[in-house]
């Protein structure tokens, strides 16, 4: 054990020294008073001490400061009385002045032998001087004290008597130390074997402080999850969720991998922490992550509603703003491409979910082999996101049979999260088909909200397309200035099948292939006719013989040309009596 002794006058110290000869502990003594006792005292850390010894008020200010232990030299009754018995014959008005340990003790002593000896308290050095005068002031001659308050005393002409501290005193700070350095080693052994079982562990531990400071964290948090953590998890308000209410949880994706996270107060100690603890969700099955993503409030991208000019697109923002605080299940319709994960998204990041993560599940990829593994999990992703939101992109793709699992896990487990669900095909055709649950639709679509086709909403265009050209320039490494009113036109005249994200997909490559600052007409129409002959292509039913193939391409022709014999033999190239005796044979 080494042990740093900080006596606060000299006498002490050779004291200390001799009665330390004696003792199976490394001693080094160092002479310093307050301030200085602290200065001495706050690189004993670095210098591989286990224990400071000091005296009074010096010893209160060191422990202030130093992490490791501090003993005080007490003043004992037998140092009261020494000093007492000295002073009390004395004919002049005397006072103790000094820290709690020293004055009080003293006036404690004074009471029980009826001694006249006021006692004053001080809490720091500052007060010493200021006191004395006062003292000074209604005549007091002698002042009874520590170190410090002696030499103030004296530089003012009172006459100071200063309370030592015996041999019994140093001892029992010696027998106090080595208990306490016992008792800590046996504290650090512990401690250590906890550290090393948490380092190894395979959670995430990670502590915070109220005012949100890291101030622990294992291996498998700091190499793995600490990057992932801050950036789907808004420590404030989870921190504060924990201080109000006992518990967070929440879940986040890292490398494939999902993340179960729980949040607790930690007890018994001077300051509030709170611990997140992170687990794996374990499978031994097909991984899930294919499927599944977690989008947090960093990563979104939200809808640009001051940008929306159509007016039923208006009304949708607005139904969605005022469905964001419900917490009843919201169903979302419309054609691909139409942005209807855009708008879950723009539903949930409004909400007061939007510290939680948004889970979407794309329905159209996962196999009835992940809808089990996901369905029969009790404390499985599902269940992990009670507070943020459940998204089922797609949802009228999956099997009846899955459907049915679908019903059944929704009324059993109540879930707590919101949940919304969107479909590209006409729900209630395929319910009257038989293809999709009724129950399972009225289950999900407490609220309802149906996107437009791109089409029908033409006004929007314009402003779309400049928010694409802007994301694309900033992918492409690009600097297109903007767009010319003429292409804006051609975008604007196209029919839009695959609705906003062909739009996207259009603007893309117009940025890529513009020569020019500007999208020109010309880049437009070019992109434009390739995207109709794809559309045409994919349109075309080539099943059957090649007559059959041939009758199909002449009628739809035809009626494209508003069923004009002239203009229809014109764009096929054959004449009018041809194209009358193959229209006869349709």
């Amino acid at each position: 054990m080494k042990v740093l002794v900080i006596a606060p006058y000299e006498g002490l110290r050779e004291l200390i020294i001799e009665i330390g000869r004696n003792q199976d502990i490394e001693i080094h003594v160092e002479v310093g008073d307050l301030e200085k006792g602290v200065e001495l005292a706050s690189s004993a850390v670095e210098q591989g001490y286990d224990i400071i010894i000091s005296r009074g008020g010096t010893a209160e200010l060191i422990q202030k400061k130093v992490s490791i232990p501090v003993i005080e030299i007490e003043v004992s009754g037998y140092d009261m009385l020494r000093v007492l018995t000295l002073v009390k014959d004395y004919p002049g008005k005397a006072a103790i002045v000094g820290f709690p340990p020293i004055s009080e003790g003293a006036a404690t002593v004074c009471q029980i032998l009826e001694i006249d000896i006021s006692p004053f308290v001080i809490s720091k050095e500052e007060e010493v001087k200021p006191t004395l005068k006062q003292l000074l002031q209604k005549g007091y001659e002698v002042i009874i004290g520590d170190v410090i308050t002696v030499k103030e005393a004296e530089n003012l002409g009172l006459n100071g008597v200063l309370i030592t501290s015996g041999k019994e005193s140093i001892l029992k700070a010696f027998q106090n130390a080595k208990k306490i350095h016992n008792y800590f080693s046996l504290l650090r052994r512990k401690l250590s074997i906890a550290e090393q079982i948490l380092q190894a562990e395979k959670d995430g531990f990670v502590v915070f402080d109220t005012t949100f400071n890291n101030v622990y964290s294992n291996t498998c948090f700091t190499e793995q999850l600490n990057k992932t953590f801050n950036a789907s998890i808004k420590i404030e308000e989870a921190v504060r969720e924990v201080v109000l209410k006992g518990k967070y949880t929440s879940l986040i994706e890292n490398n494939n991998d999902f993340w179960k996270v729980k949040g607790t107060m930690l007890q018994g100690f001077e300051i509030s922490l709170v611990l997140f603890r992170l687990q794996r969700v374990e499978s031994d099955k097909k991984r899930l992550s294919d499927g599944i993503n977690f989008s947090s409030f960093m990563n979104s991208s939200p809808i640009k509603s001051s940008f929306i000019r159509n007016n039923q697109m208006k009304m949708i923002i607005k139904s969605a703003e005022r469905y964001s605080e419900k917490k009843e299940s919201i169903w979302i319709s419309g054609e691909k491409g139409t942005g209807k994960e855009k708008l879950a998204h723009y539903i949930h990041f409004r909400s007061s979910k939007q510290s939680f993560p948004l889970m979407t599940i794309n329905c159209s990829l996962l196999t009835a082999e992940q809808w089990n593994l996901l369905l029969s999990e009790e404390d499985g992703l599902l269940s992990s996101n009670d507070n943020g939101t459940i998204f089922l992109k797609n949802i009228d793709s999956i099997a009846l049979s899955i459907q049915k699992e679908l019903v059944s896990y929704f009324i059993k487990n109540n879930p707590k999260a919101r949940v919304i669900a969107s479909s590209r095909e006409n729900i209630l055709n395929m319910i009257e088909n038989g293809a999709f649950l009724g129950d399972l639709y009225y289950l999900l679509a407490q609220l309802t909200l149906s996107l437009p086709q791109l089409s029908k909403r033409k006004e929007d265009i314009d402003h779309i397309a400049r928010i694409f050209i802007n994301e694309a320039n900033t992918k492409y490494g690009k600097q297109m200035a903007g767009i010319r009113n003429e292409a804006i036109e051609e975008l604007e005249n196209y029919n839009w099948p695959g609705n906003i994200t062909q739009l996207k997909q259009v603007i893309n490559e117009s940025v890529l292939l513009a020569n020019g600052p500007f999208i020109e007409k010309e880049d437009m129409n070019y992109i434009l006719k390739t995207k109709l002959e794809e559309t045409e292509m994919a349109q075309l039913d080539f099943k059957g013989t090649l007559e059959e193939i041939e009758q199909k391409i002449i009628r739809r022709v035809w009626l494209e040309e508003g069923m004009n014999q002239t203009k229809t033999a014109e764009r096929l190239g054959i004449n009018r009596t041809t194209l009358w005796r193959k229209l006869k044979e349709l």
